[in-house]
């Protein structure tokens, strides 16, 4: 009977780590995808001095693509999601984060502005603007079923 029950347990510790190494975007909706993306464009952008993170966060970013569902077109103003994002991103590093605290003068504070981004009301629109199924999971929209 113990050995039945470390086998059960064995097979259960087994099964429970099977997926640690999948990638977990596959099953974000496609806002948080969307504003995942926009967050590693903004640390590639914030850290382009080092090669390794600026390839490693822009590939991240490109990666999204397979599994968001979004609109890639120009709108009416003549703007895209690649045009808007950028300036987002942009606008948001160059904010003055300085503080005259002890121990972090000097400090630029990039990733807080990255994470700032991620947070705000301007990427909330840009989702609303270019995603038009945010709570869809994945790139397609999802099969209508047949009665």
């Amino acid at each position: 009977m113990k050995r039945y029950l470390f086998v059960a347990l064995l097979l259960c510790s087994a099964l429970a780590h099977a997926g640690e190494d999948q990638v977990m975007a596959v099953y974000r909706n496609n806002a948080t995808n969307f504003k995942d993306r926009e967050l590693a464009f903004c640390i590639a952008e914030a850290y382009k001095e080092s090669s390794a993170v600026r390839e490693d966060a822009a590939d991240t970013g490109k990666i999204h693509l397979e599994w968001t569902y979004f609109d890639l077109e120009t709108t009416e103003s003549g703007l895209d999601v690649n045009t808007e994002g950028s300036a987002l991103i942009g606008k948001y590093l160059r904010r003055d984060y300085s503080y005259p605290i002890e121990g972090y003068v000097g400090t630029k504070f990039d990733l807080l502005k990255c994470i700032d981004m991620y947070h705000s009301p301007e990427l909330d629109e840009l989702v609303r603007k270019y995603v038009p199924h945010p709570d869809w999971i994945g790139n397609k929209p999802p099969e209508k079923r047949r009665k």
